[in-house]
C-alpha cells in the first residue's frame, strides 16, 4: 500500500462491524445509511466497516437491476477486510428513532424490522481493501498492527 494511502486510513484501536457484500460497500459509500440488526448497542463513534467473505447475491442482483447505484462488479467489490468506515450516530428500534431524523434518514430506518434495531451512520468513506478477519457482534482491529504486518504469503491469497 502506498504511504500516500496509508496516510488516510484512521490508526489506533477502533471498533468495527462485519457485514456481507453488498451491505459493507453501501454503507462505506454513503448509498445505506441504515443497517438492521436483531441486538442493539449502546456504543456510538467511528467505526470500520468490514466486509465478509459472503454476498447476498438476489440482493446484489436486484440492486444492478432496479437501480442506478453504481456498484462495482462483484468481484470488485471486496471481500475479508475493512472496506470503509463511518460514524454510527444512533441505534434505536424503529418506533424509538427521535424525530429530528431527517427525511431520508427516516426513510433508511423505514426497512429496519419492529423488533430489530437500526445503526444509523454518517460521515461514510470508502478505504482501500485492508485484508484481515471479522467477528460476529462489534469488534475491535488494532489499525497499526493491520497496517505494520507483514504482507500475506502468496499460498494464503488463493
Amino acid at each position: 500500500m502506498e504511504k500516500a494511502e496509508k496516510a488516510n486510513i484512521p490508526r489506533g484501536t477502533i471498533k468495527a462491524l462485519s457485514l456481507k457484500q453488498p451491505y459493507a460497500w453501501l454503507i462505506a459509500n454513503g448509498y445505506l445509511l441504515v443497517d438492521d440488526r436483531t441486538w442493539g448497542t449502546g456504543y456510538r463513534g467511528s467505526m470500520l466497516i468490514h466486509a465478509s467473505k459472503g454476498i447476498y447475491q438476489e440482493y446484489y442482483d436486484y440492486l444492478v437491476a432496479n437501480t442506478d447505484i453504481p456498484l462495482p462488479d462483484k468481484d470488485k467489490l471486496g471481500y475479508g477486510g475493512v472496506v470503509g468506515i463511518a460514524k454510527l450516530i444512533l441505534c434505536a428500534r424503529p418506533d424509538e428513532a427521535p424525530s429530528t431524523l431527517t427525511r431520508e434518514q427516516r426513510t433508511h430506518f423505514s426497512g429496519v424490522p419492529r423488533d430489530g434495531f437500526g445503526f444509523l451512520f454518517e460521515n461514510a468513506k470508502p478505504l482501500p481493501l485492508l485484508p484481515c478477519p471479522g467477528k460476529l457482534g462489534i469488534f475491535e482491529i488494532d489499525m497499526d498492527a493491520l497496517l505494520n504486518a507483514p504482507p500475506p504469503a502468496q499460498s494464503e491469497l488463493f
